[in-house]
């Protein structure tokens, strides 16, 4: 943490250093921000941008201010605050707000959603009139449906055809990001987060804001050097204060402070996609020094290789998983947390697991149990029925999804609308079960005071999330179990899969090196697919 505020200093003190001879800019902002999740059923389309977060324009302008909520209700101050606070400490620059899209993890989006994102940020770009900059916040690892490459690409490949070459481009990346060439030749400045979980948005759009307004007032020239690792999985938990890749991150910091050096930036890649050139990638840029950057982009592939073999934590079933939760005293403190890695709404599954309810109904540990489901069709079953009635229903899950059917005689205890669509709580003793018609995404303990519970007063809750829920959650859980269950984000999936190059940990490889050439070139996708995921729907809610 020393060290990253180190780092913020002497950011602040450089854009202020320039600050007395610093010529007029004008320089744009926006996003375009999804992850996918290739084996969901569920597509995605551009409701799901609106009912979560689609702004454009003045109302953006509002909310990326340090008294503005720019993603209201989980991120104050985000990748896009931070960009217009280093242009306001770099001082004589106009930010002109574009547009900034964001949804809930899920599946693929449909064709007809990216045209409608895209084609809307490019209107706002053109209606903008001359800019000196451009900043874009993205992820990385979106899926289109029927787009034989990365969205990404082509979202920075049209910017770029619109802006001319002379505009300066800054971009900046989720840290799952499945890097690519496309992702980064368009740009003249790149940056990720630094930290998992992601708290550090409005950081990670500072640092690309301040890299910005140097190029564009001469300050430094950037130069790129990038390495592409054949493995999908490693590093442990992945979590960047946490052995072992603590040290990974630690050796990024380093690099920054060496002279000439602009960046040094990690992907520990979304592999949930159906790109064919998945895996972890590496990215440095130094000030105008090339060699520097080829050779300092090898020293931090090396380093990130050395974890490779540093496997997952134990992932129990849920049978085992709600054993231990019987037996554990860490409930008495708060909720265990069970993690459903098999269906994390967080990596785009659609949530409509029901399996946990299936062994809490079965296996009766006397639990006070906290369980999300999507479950579409018996939200519209039971939307109109007074509450507090007993109903005898039938849990089904998302549609398509291939998850058993459960029979409840259940109370219907609260009902809510709001950002996650139409929910109900359904109450069987202590279960208590929130079945939805959009996705669920339980990371904020609002989630379920939404429904009048108490998360603090539960033996276990259910998470849909792989990290961020521990943001929200520091003085409710202290205890956290991944569970392995059957889903779209299901990891054994991952050594079944097509890969462009033998991948670790399916592969024994001794050195990146060896396939790194290959693995690069490598298209994003084995064809181009127009077909639906099996059972996919064009909306989120029937």
């Amino acid at each position: 943490m020393i060290g990253r505020a180190l780092s913020f200093a002497r950011q602040m003190r450089a854009l202020r250093n320039g600050k007395a001879s610093a010529r007029p800019l004008r320089i744009a902002y926006g996003r375009i921000f999804h992850e996918a999740c290739a084996a969901s059923p569920v597509l995605t389309t551009p409701a799901d941008f609106e009912r979560l977060h689609a702004l454009e324009g003045d109302a953006l302008a509002a909310v990326a201010t340090l008294r503005g909520s720019e993603i209201a209700g989980y991120m104050p101050h985000a990748e896009l605050t931070g960009f217009v606070q280093a242009a306001r400490v770099a001082g004589n620059v106009e930010t002109v707000p574009l547009a900034s899209y964001m949804a809930v993890p899920s599946g693929p989006l449909t064709e007809e959603c990216f045209a409608w994102l895209l084609d809307r940020l490019l209107a706002r770009l053109e209606a903008a009139g001359s800019v000196d900059g451009l900043y874009l916040a993205l992820h990385g690892s979106m899926e289109v449906q029927g787009l034989g490459e990365a969205p990404e690409a082509v979202i920075l490949r049209r910017v770029r055809e619109q802006v001319g070459p002379d505009v300066a481009i800054a971009v900046s990346y989720d840290l799952h990001a499945n890097l690519t060439a496309g992702l980064i030749e368009p740009a003249d400045v790149m940056v990720a987060y630094r930290s998992n979980p992601h708290w550090d948005l409005a950081p990670t759009g500072f640092r690309a804001g301040a890299r910005l307004i140097r190029v564009l007032r001469g300050e430094i020239a950037p130069t790129h050097a990038w390495r592409k690792l054949p493995m999908v999985l490693g590093g442990g938990t992945t979590i960047d204060f946490l052995r072992p890749m603590r040290g990974v991150f630690r050796f990024m910091r380093k690099l920054e402070q060496r002279p000439g050096v602009v960046s040094a930036s990690l992907f520990m890649v979304h592999p949930f996609t159906s790109a064919q050139n998945l895996g972890w990638a590496v990215h440095v840029c130094t000030d105008g020094d090339p060699d520097l950057a080829e050779r300092l982009a090898d020293e931090l592939a090396d380093r990130a290789w050395t974890e490779k073999d540093v496997g997952l934590p134990h992932m129990p079933d849920i049978d085992e998983a709600l054993g231990t939760v019987a037996r554990s005293r860490s409930r008495w403190l708060g909720p265990v947390t069970l993690v459903d890695v098999d269906d994390i709404v967080g990596a785009g599954a659609p949530g409509g697991n029901t399996r946990f309810v299936q062994a809490l109904v079965a296996r009766n540990h006397g639990l006070t149990a906290l369980v999300p489901v999507h479950d579409p069709a018996l939200v519209g079953e039971l939307w109109q029925v007074p509450l507090g009635s007993v109903q005898r229903v039938r849990l089904r899950g998302t549609p398509g999804y291939d998850q058993p059917e459960v029979e409840l005689v259940a109370t219907v205890a609260a009902r809510h609308e709001g950002e996650f669509g139409r929910r109900i709580r359904l109450d069987v003793g202590s279960l208590h079960v929130s079945i939805g018609d959009h996705s669920p995404l339980p990371v904020h303990p609002k989630f379920w005071r939404e429904l009048g519970l108490n998360p603090r007063k539960a033996d276990l809750m259910v998470t849909k999330n792989f990290f961020h829920y521990r943001l929200f959650h520091l003085t409710t859980s202290f205890a956290h179990l991944p569970v392995q269950s059957e889903g779209a984000t299901n990891l054994r999936r991952l050594r079944e899969r097509a890969y462009a190059v033998p991948m670790h940990p399916m592969a024994k490889l001794s050195d990146w090196r060896e396939t790194e050439p290959a693995l690069r070139a490598a298209p994003a996708r084995a064809a181009s697919r127009t077909e639906r995921p099996s059972g996919a729907r064009s909306t989120v809610a029937e």
